[in-house]
């Protein structure tokens, strides 16, 4: 592979692409392969509109939302920030400190297991998720955690190459499999969704059994009673921000199809949002490179250059958004005419991703500071709001009325948070503040003027165009701007 890529590569573009740190080279291949996996459902997004009915289409988004919630429940999602922060507390027993993370998810399914067989009635009345299609997804659940601390510890190990190729293969049958189920078994929902799942347990079984030796879990119970209280204690808390934060994402659609009635409705409004999401990637593969360099930079007191760089990348991540927005018109042709009526929530809730990337900023500086809970506070208050607004919106404006509300509930998430990162510097005695607050909220207000503006013009293709025209001219302008500041962050 390297000749290769030597016979291919210019040897001068290898050097300088060896000479990048490790850290940088694995942030920036998990970024292609979140790309990649993205672009993969990006391309067949509009085959399944065509194989799917409307109905069907809104089904299979719904039951998508349900396993998301089920997912958190089932696993406490310990393969994340308990398993993550583990590795480096107990980095002289991993192998056990992993197999008691996994024992645990596992022991989470098996309950949750049977506590939807005890009220799968009212839960399936309610969700439409069958006892037949919950029995795959524990099984799913239960071989998800263990290759999740997989995939996590290679990226704690920056080992890219292995977990990218597997992550990508996964994504390609996964995702191209289920086309020739639904030809076979017929176009609905569930064949496509369980479809998925089979596949996806295929390839995360060979994890589960390489974790499956629970013998070590009990051999040492003193060990393992520890490792259980601190990965409780740690998740325990941020299970409610994870809920809160998915309520927050997945409401709309389950909200939707309670109160308009129209699965359809639900697969429009899930077509626009699976586009936004393509900035929410964006972003947040910038701040896992951004991340560990802000927390260095915070460490040293270095709160200029911190407040300089989310200068340049607010901006930049802003025009951005704006030309992805401006150009959604056209990307919306490879779909069926019917699904153009979804166009109309795109604006508002990709706008709503620029206060999503907002909010990383001011997360980060209350992370650093081990100020957390502050961020279960938030998401917590921020998804009873959007429930709130949604049920409101939804019976005055219809489904449309969501993709405001959820502009208007990261608006207000990232001010809360913006406001206990203050609060936080306070008792943490910072001296300058990590961020500007009025060029940041300055050019929160630019971006909400142009998503007014583009809203009134959306139909036109000559201001569109304009637009872009301006925002790419912008850039040229202040290119040297930007390679510095890249430069500041590669120098770390």
């Amino acid at each position: 592979m390297v000749k290769i890529a030597e016979r291919i590569i210019p040897r001068k573009i290898l050097d300088k692409y060896r000479s990048f740190p490790v850290t940088l080279r694995a942030a920036f291949w998990f970024t292609v392969c979140n790309f990649v996996l993205k672009g993969i459902s990006f391309i067949c997004m509009p085959i399944y509109a065509t194989f799917l009915s409307e109905e069907e289409y809104g089904t299979m988004s719904l039951i998508t939302s349900y396993e998301l919630i089920f997912n958190i429940f089932a696993t406490f999602e310990l393969y994340l920030g308990a398993y993550q922060r583990g590795l480096l507390k107990y980095k002289d027993d991993t192998k056990n400190f992993e197999q008691t993370i996994v024992f645990i998810s596992n022991i989470l399914t098996v309950i949750c297991f049977f506590i939807f067989m005890l009220l799968s009635k009212p839960i399936s009345g309610f969700t439409g998720v069958t006892t037949a299609l919950y029995s795959i997804l524990s099984v799913y659940f239960l071989v998800y955690t263990p290759y999740n601390c997989w995939l996590n510890k290679k990226r704690f190990e920056y080992d890219y190459k292995a977990a990218v190729i597997v992550t990508i293969l996964m994504a390609l049958v996964s995702n191209l499999a289920p086309m020739i189920t639904i030809q076979i078994f017929g176009a609905t929902a569930y064949v496509k969704v369980i479809s998925t799942l089979v596949i996806q347990i295929i390839f995360c079984l060979p994890f589960w059994i390489k974790h499956i030796n629970f013998a070590n879990v009990f051999r040492n119970k003193a060990r393992t009673i520890n490792y259980i209280k601190y990965a409780l204690r740690f998740q325990g808390p941020l299970v409610f921000h994870s809920l809160s934060y998915y309520v927050l994402n997945q409401s709309d659609r389950i909200m939707i199809e309670k109160f308009s009635g129209s699965k359809a409705d639900v697969a429009f409004y899930s077509v626009a949002y699976s586009f936004a999401s393509v900035i929410i990637i964006f972003q947040n593969s910038l701040n896992q490179v951004l991340k560990p360099w802000r927390f260095q930079k915070l460490d040293k007191k270095g709160y200029k250059d911190v407040r300089d760089i989310s200068n340049v990348l607010v901006i930049l991540v802003g025009a951005v958004i704006v030309m992805f927005m401006l150009l959604l018109p056209e990307v919306f042709l490879i779909f069926p005419d019917s699904y153009q009526e979804g166009l109309k929530v795109a604006p508002p809730v990709t706008i709503g991703v620029y206060f999503l990337f907002l909010y990383t900023l001011f997360v980060d500086v209350e992370s650093y500071y081990g100020k957390t809970e502050y961020i279960a506070y938030v998401s917590t208050f921020c998804a009873l709001l959007n429930i709130g607004l949604n049920y409101i919106g939804i019976k005055m404006f219809g489904y449309i009325a969501c993709a405001y509300t959820t502009l208007i509930c990261y608006a207000i998430m990232s001010f809360m948070h913006f406001v206990f990162m203050q609060i936080t510097c306070k008792k943490a005695h910072v001296e300058e503040s990590p961020v500007d607050a009025k060029s940041i909220w300055g050019f929160s207000l630019i971006m909400l003027a142009v998503f007014g503006i583009t809203n009134v013009f959306y139909d036109s293709i000559i201001v569109r165009y304009l637009m872009v025209a301006g925002i790419i001219t912008a850039v040229i302008i202040f290119r040297k701007k930007i390679i510095s500041s890249w430069k500041m962050i590669r120098s770390k």
